[in-house]
This record gives C-alpha cells, sequence and structure tokens, in this order.
C-alpha cells in the first residue's frame, strides 16, 4: 500500500520533530513519509483492496476487517489534522517531552473522534499550548472540550467578543453579559439563558442569574480590542451573570475572535446610567467618558 501522510514533516521547526517523536513514543501514533493518498476516501479504498485480495481471509473476516478498517483510518485522520494543526502554533521555547504520557494517552484517546475542522482547530491549539508549557490544561479541560458540541463553541464565540480583558493579569477575563436586566438586547446577538445554563453544565462558565458578579474592589484596566479603559465608581462595579471557569479561560485563550465595537457602546450607555465614570485612553480619539 502507498505510503500516507497528513503532515508534510519536510521544514518542520525542531520543536515540532520533538513533538511528533514524543508522541510516537508515548501513544504510538506514527507520521509515515509523505505520499499521495491523504483523502479519506483514496486511503480506505487502498485498505479495502489489500483486505479483499486476502485469499486467506473468510467473507465474514474481510467484511469485519474492512468496517474495522474504515473506522481505524477515519480516527488516524481525525488525530493527524490535529497534531498537524499544533505543530504550526508550537513556540520556539517549547518542551513537548515534557508533556505526561497519561495526559497525551487522553488527549489522543479524544481526538480520535473529533472530525469537525472547527473542533479540531481548537484540539490543535490545545495540544500546542500544553506543549508551550500551558499546566491548566489538565485531563478534566480535555473532558470538558469533548464534551462541547457546536452550539455551545457558536455560543461561547458570542461572549468572547463580549468580553474585557485585565491590562495587567493576562489571565484574568471579565465577560459582560448582563442577561437579567437586559435579556432583549443579548437574545437578539443570539445568546439566550439556556444557552448560558449549557455552558454553566459543561463547566466552562458560572452563571449566576440572581446576584452576578462584580469586578475586583482595585478596579482594574480594561482591554477590548485596541481600547484601554479605566472604570470608576464609589461601588463595587457589577461585570453581568457570568463569569469564566478555569476551562473557560482556557478555551477564551484559544479564541481568536474581533470585539464588537457596537457592544462596547452599549456597555457605556449601561455604565452612564449606572453613575460609572469610563476614562478611554488608547483610542484614535482619546476620548474620555
Amino acid at each position: 500500500m502507498p505510503d500516507v501522510s497528513l503532515i508534510n514533516i519536510d521544514g518542520l521547526s525542531d520543536v515540532a520533530i520533538k513533538l511528533l517523536d514524543m508522541i510516537g513514543k508515548s501513544v504510538g501514533w506514527v507520521v509515515m513519509p509523505r505520499g499521495k493518498r491523504a483523502d479519506f476516501k483514496e486511503g480506505l479504498a487502498v485498505y479495502k483492496k489489500a483486505i479483499m485480495d486476502d485469499c486467506n481471509l473468510s467473507g465474514i473476516e474481510k467484511g469485519a476487517k474492512i468496517s474495522s478498517a474504515s473506522m481505524d483510518l477515519r480516527k488516524y485522520i481525525n488525530q493527524g489534522k490535529i497534531v498537524s494543526i499544533a505543530t504550526e502554533s508550537l513556540e520556539s521555547t517549547a518542551t513537548p517531552e515534557e508533556i505526561d504520557v497519561d495526559w497525551l494517552n487522553t488527549f489522543f484517546a479524544y481526538a480520535e473522534n473529533v472530525s469537525s475542522e472547527e473542533m479540531q482547530h481548537i484540539w490543535g491549539k490545545l495540544l500546542a499550548s500544553k506543549a508551550n508549557g500551558n499546566n491548566g490544561i489538565t485531563k478534566k479541560v480535555l473532558q470538558i472540550f469533548s464534551l462541547i458540541e457546536a452550539e455551545d463553541i457558536s455560543t461561547f464565540c458570542k461572549i468572547c467578543s463580549l468580553t474585557f480583558d485585565n491590562v495587567n493579569r493576562p489571565l484574568s477575563c471579565y465577560p459582560f453579559v448582563y442577561i437579567t436586566k437586559y435579556a432583549a438586547y443579548y437574545n437578539g446577538l443570539g445568546i439566550r439563558r439556556y444557552h448560558l445554563a449549557s455552558l454553566d453544565n459543561l463547566g466552562l462558565i458560572e452563571y449566576d442569574i440572581h446576584s452576578g458578579f462584580v469586578l475586583p474592589k482595585e478596579i482594574p484596566q480594561l482591554q477590548f480590542g485596541s481600547v484601554i479603559i479605566q472604570l470608576s465608581s464609589t461601588k463595587r462595579i457589577n461585570n453581568g451573570n457570568i463569569r469564566f471557569t478555569a476551562a473557560g479561560r482556557t478555551l477564551y485563550e484559544l479564541t481568536n475572535v474581533e470585539k464588537s465595537k457596537e457592544f462596547l457602546d452599549y456597555c457605556l450607555k449601561i455604565w452612564k446610567g449606572e453613575n460609572i465614570s469610563c476614562n478611554i485612553t488608547n483610542d484614535d480619539t482619546g476620548m474620555s467618558y
């Protein structure tokens, strides 16, 4: 059978080669030399012909092997696409050799069933982030990610577009979702209470429909896209009904969602009504609100 490869190893960085080597030794996933049959249907056709031509197998054995080959090849391709994405996101200081073997085995057990391109991209970023030294990506996080549906991803990405970052603490971020007070607005964005309940059940957010969450006492500088914002108030500032869990923050860091300028304008109106002053210091106008 002609060799098949999903990854072009020519020109890969040293850390990418280390990652492939670590995966091969730990999990047994092998990158074959690059050939011409990476396509699923072509690869499966080669599998089938080899099995059908085997005169030592009975009809039922051939059927069982073809069925198993179909599933095995699909799983291999899923894993290969994810690994390929990971190799493109490695930092030069990555240490893939330090990834725990049990973690890798768990990762590949989940990765074999990830067939959508959107989710493969996320899983590839997860593997790269782990190799880059992100110890927050635990096996529990992998389990949570394995349960995420397409609708959950869609809702989560919408929330990411409404999230402000802490300028001085990169791992801190604050989604501003006032679903209790302004349900109609968020419904218009495609975010409904049952969507938030689903993300809460998955463990990506904490959802409090009653009192909500507040910013730290020492109000941080916030960043929203290219804009730096400083809020000030005589009382604690409520930032809505949800906050990210550790798994949610991990997924947020892997997303690349454009921030909504219209949402910033909407927040300015809300803050003004709550007697919260807002100073924008890094936009083109230098305006203060």
